[in-house]
């Protein structure tokens, strides 16, 4: 669906906070306790070592239900309610104060300790959520999502020997909590350790044959091994079974966009999958980022802004966001925002060579995109600076040449514009002359626009 060319390129692999499972590909939004707590609390782990061998040890029991402390489950509930409203409608530090002010007056409020976690992920305060989702193991060690989210920072952080000791550490110390296996199989999965991601899966089926998230886990397996047809077989099944866990549905709709380049009949169902994930979690970001693109290739402008507005809202430091969200406002004649927005991702990430090619064709448009304060020629300019950039910065022959390119249309647009200059020095502006550039000068930007 994304061409890797189009100024969307590269930037689906986003640096995203609250990240799920697997690989740097596959980043998911972490949904708050009060969205997770029923079905956690149906979950029902085994014992483990520092490797990612099946240990003999493991209970050959059938896997029970996970069953959590109720008054701990009530602990401060009124107040976790209201706090979850505040941080969604966008008071994050009004919401962090009622769930501190919870936590603090009842350490066992386990899921004030994982919302606490969420929130302060959503301001990049890593060490903050740590904490706090240790916090919430302390006060229920059985409780998978706050352990999930752990290694899952550690995933994305590349500490994949720190997120399997911790994996390993609740398994042991919990060896009933079935549920807890699945902080092992992310931790292998993002090692690409798919052989025995596969031999864990088989022993833990042996012990839950029904459990939706294991054959998930597994459909996650076979996609990144570009096994397509496989993973949809195995992640409809998991959905069988549950309808309605986001992340397999999540999973089905890459499943699917990566099947659509040579089955076109798959694409209107992706769609309406990503809708069904954000019904379930409005705050998936890949959902949305998937979602946002759909729309703007669509030219639902409007609706592709609003999408791409909330990520950031949701995750400050998403560069491919800002990127896209400048692109969106471009097709919208609001120039001056689009050029702070970059200027923004510029901010993030100065090395990124998509941000620059980006800044280069905001400037390189100067028919189509308004820019008041910067003239013609000096758009032209910066233009070509941001080409050099990008091509500085890229590393793949492809995008060596795609900058290349662009530096010799914007060589071509100074020349032409020097020489209309040139011109009207000579003998006055052209009658056909609209705010200071030629109608040929029109006539030979209408190919700069980078759709």
């Amino acid at each position: 669906m994304i061409s890797k060319r189009s100024i969307w390129a590269g930037a689906i692999s986003l640096a995203i906070a609250f990240s799920g499972c697997a690989s740097d590909k596959d980043k998911k939004s972490t949904k708050t306790a009060a969205d997770v707590q029923n079905s956690s609390a149906s979950d029902a782990s085994s014992s483990g070592a520092k490797s990612y061998a099946i240990d003999e040890n493991m209970p050959k029991t059938k896997a029970v239900r996970t069953v959590y402390n109720l008054e701990n489950i009530d602990a401060g509930a009124p107040q976790i309610e209201s706090a979850l409203k505040n941080a969604n409608d966008g008071n994050t530090s009004s919401a962090i104060s009622t769930l501190q002010s919870v936590t603090n007056s009842n350490n066992k409020a386990f899921l004030g300790h994982y919302d606490l976690g969420v929130l302060y992920e959503r301001q990049e305060n890593y060490t903050g959520a740590r904490k706090a989702y240790e916090d919430a193991l302390r006060a229920e060690p059985k409780f998978t999502p706050a352990l999930l989210q752990i290694v899952r920072m550690d995933i994305r952080n590349g500490n994949i020997n720190s997120a399997l000791n911790t994996a390993n550490q609740y398994i042991s110390s919990q060896p009933d909590v079935f549920s807890h296996n699945y902080a092992r199989l992310e931790v292998m999965i993002a090692n690409k350790q798919y052989d025995e991601t596969i031999a864990l899966i088989n022993a833990l089926l042996k012990r839950d044959e029904a459990n939706p998230k294991l054959r998930y886990y597994l459909a996650q397996v076979e996609f990144e091994r570009k096994r397509y047809r496989l993973a949809e077989f195995i992640v409809g099944e998991s959905l069988e079974i549950d309808p309605d866990d986001y992340e397999a549905l999540f999973l089905r709709a890459r499943i699917h966009d990566a099947l659509s380049t040579e089955d076109v009949s798959l694409i209107p169902g992706i769609a309406s999958t990503l809708d069904r994930v954000l019904e379930l979690n409005p705050d998936h970001l890949e959902a949305l980022w998937m979602r946002g693109v759909i729309y703007y290739e669509a030219s639902n402008y409007d609706k592709a802004e609003q999408f791409f507005r909330h990520i950031i809202e949701l995750n400050p430091s998403t560069v491919g966001a800002y990127i896209n969200l400048a692109n969106t406002l471009k097709t919208l004649d609001k120039g001056p925002e689009a050029l702070k927005l970059l200027n923004k991702a510029k901010e993030l990430a100065p090395n990124d060579g998509l941000v620059d090619f980006a800044l280069g064709t905001l400037y390189l448009n100067i028919e189509l995109i308004h820019l008041p304060d910067i003239k013609d020629m000096d758009r032209l300019k910066l233009a070509r600076t941001m080409f050099e950039n990008a091509q500085s910065h890229w590393t793949e022959k492809d995008d060596v040449a795609l900058a290349k390119g662009y530096i010799r249309t914007t060589d071509d647009a100074i020349e032409t514009l020097q020489a209309m200059l040139d011109a009207e020095a000579l003998f006055g502006p052209s009658k056909d002359a609209d705010s200071g550039n030629s109608a040929q000068e029109n006539k030979s930007n209408e190919s700069f626009t980078v759709d």
